[in-house]
């Protein structure tokens, strides 16, 4: 059975409603990742992600005792979880450095699959909440350490813990429209506009980790229709890759060729062949 913070988790990517909490405005939405190598004089910045039972903090560090610290605090706020320390030790770091990190941690507990970022002068959390007012004193806490003009933008999905993992994901792959994924005629190109479709089935697929995907593809009926099975299973093939390629199990996919046999559009016009040449999804979710 899962626990209700993996339910959360679930419900990230699924069904949950954006909660922005901007205590300052005026930063862009990118989250540049840090750059390989560093110098002492480089701005002090600071990460933290959480996510399939790993805990990652990345960043600068005043002191030995700083990373205890924050060693002491992952253990005790996260400690069911894989801990991965990578630290830049810089030196000189603002006076406010070792609390807010250690605060920031204690926040981040409070959620589900969080993100931050914390530099000299902004901070950036994206996480998942059953009830964001569990926040508020951690947030509180923060801006006391924090310089008065830091920029810190928290953002909050929050979802209805109550729902099962199962009934969640049902409910949503009840609902999926994904779109069509579409192909050069006779190849197994996908065309470009396959790919933002292909994301949402990713997000979806990582959501909902115990569900199967049935990827079916099919043709138009040009050529013969051995010709057709074979050039439909290679599409649905070359989906697959693709999903295998950005992080999704290759024992959780299910794929087919079903040829020309079941076209949805007229194969005597060109766009009805276009339409033909799709993939075809079921997602399963786990009962």
């Amino acid at each position: 059975m899962r626990s209700p913070r993996n339910i959360i988790a679930i419900a990230l990517v699924l069904c949950g409603t954006v909660w922005s909490l901007p205590m300052q405005s005026g930063r862009d939405d990118s989250w540049p990742e840090p750059t390989p190598g560093y110098s002492a004089i480089d701005p002090a910045v600071f990460g933290v992600t959480a996510y399939r039972g790993k805990l990652r903090l990345s960043g600068h560090t005043s002191s030995q005792q700083h990373e205890q610290r924050l060693e002491r605090a992952a253990a005790q706020h996260f400690g069911q979880q894989v801990l991965q320390f990578e630290y830049r030790p810089l030196g000189v770091a603002p006076a406010w450095w070792d609390e807010a990190t250690v605060e920031l941690l204690a926040l981040l507990a409070t959620t589900t699959s969080p993100s931050a970022r914390l530099e000299q002068d902004e901070l950036r959390v994206k996480a998942v909440v059953g009830d964001k007012s569990v926040i508020e004193s951690h947030v509180r806490a923060l801006r006391h350490i924090l310089p008065a003009a830091t920029n810190i933008d928290i953002r909050l999905t929050e979802v209805d813990a109550s729902l099962s993992a199962a009934a969640l994901c049902q409910q949503q792959f009840s609902r999926i429209k994904p779109g069509p994924v579409g192909f050069a005629e006779s190849g197994t190109r996908m065309r470009a506009s396959a790919y933002p479709v292909l994301d949402r089935i990713i997000a979806l697929a990582d959501a909902c980790r115990d569900s199967t995907i049935s990827i079916t593809g099919h043709t138009d009926s040009s050529g013969s229709e051995a010709w057709n099975r074979q050039l439909s299973l290679a599409r649905a093939q070359a989906v697959a890759s693709h999903l295998e390629k950005r992080g999704i199990d290759a024992r959780r996919l299910v794929v087919a060729g079903a040829g020309s046999s079941q076209p949805i559009a007229d194969n005597a016009t060109r766009y009805g062949r276009g339409q033909n040449r799709r993939i075809e999804f079921r997602l399963e979710p786990a009962r």
